[in-house]
């Protein structure tokens, strides 16, 4: 009977621990967030430019979702205590402006869907405009990304190209060119491809916070 009082207490805090850091934690530091951002006084937020929401993206998330992107991909910049997130070169945004943070709940402000994602078969994209800052390489990944890292394991989507005769000069977004009977034809982005390739490009969740927020 004494032995099984420490086992029992131990069953408790092994269940008890991950629901005070997992659940009560995040949840205590939502709401002072909110009521940081309600309350903050002016000196504190006339420098911010936090949140500015990215409703402009709106056809990018479609194709985003659309082709399960979030499936393997994450949006959240998780805090040291559950991951090392911050650790990984510019995972977290700009350190060289001193504005590399983990993700903050008004990040998403202005988008109609969270996409927190599932799981890390690939890296986060949470500040990945600021780490591939080029289209094309965008372009050339989608279409064949073994072509541009080795060993990758996403699938390409080709179905967010168009293949189409060349005229003229080979077009400079043309992420591949093939012989048909004699004829050039060149594979091209489609407007989904441009569309998500735009939402990437913009996916940059470190902007300026008021200090109030911060230092939480």
């Amino acid at each position: 009977m004494n032995s099984l009082k420490p086992f029992l207490i131990l069953i408790a805090l092994a269940f008890l621990m991950p629901w005070l850091v997992l659940i009560v934690y995040p949840s205590a530091r939502l709401k002072a967030y909110v009521t940081e951002v309600a309350y903050a006084k002016e000196d504190d937020t006339k420098d911010a430019v936090f949140p500015t929401g990215r409703s402009y993206l709106v056809a990018g998330a479609r194709v985003y979702a659309a082709n399960g992107c979030a499936y393997c991909h994450t949006q959240m910049i998780r805090p040291t205590y559950a991951g090392a997130d911050r650790w990984r070169s510019g995972w977290s945004g700009r350190e060289e402006d001193g504005l590399a943070r983990e993700t903050l709940p008004f990040d998403f402000l202005g988008e109609r869907y969270a996409y927190l994602g599932v799981q890390r078969n690939g890296p986060d994209l949470s500040n990945v405009g600021h780490r591939i800052k080029e289209a094309k390489w965008h372009y050339d990944h989608l279409y064949n990304p073994r072509k541009v890292v080795a060993g990758s394991i996403m699938p390409a989507f080709t179905n967010l190209f168009t293949t189409r005769p060349v005229v003229g000069q080979v077009s400079e977004l043309a992420v591949d060119v093939v012989d048909r009977g004699g004829s050039q034809y060149e594979v091209v982005p489609s407007g989904e491809a441009k569309a998500l390739v735009g939402y990437l490009l913009g996916m940059k969740k470190d902007q300026k916070v008021p200090k109030s927020i911060v230092a939480k």
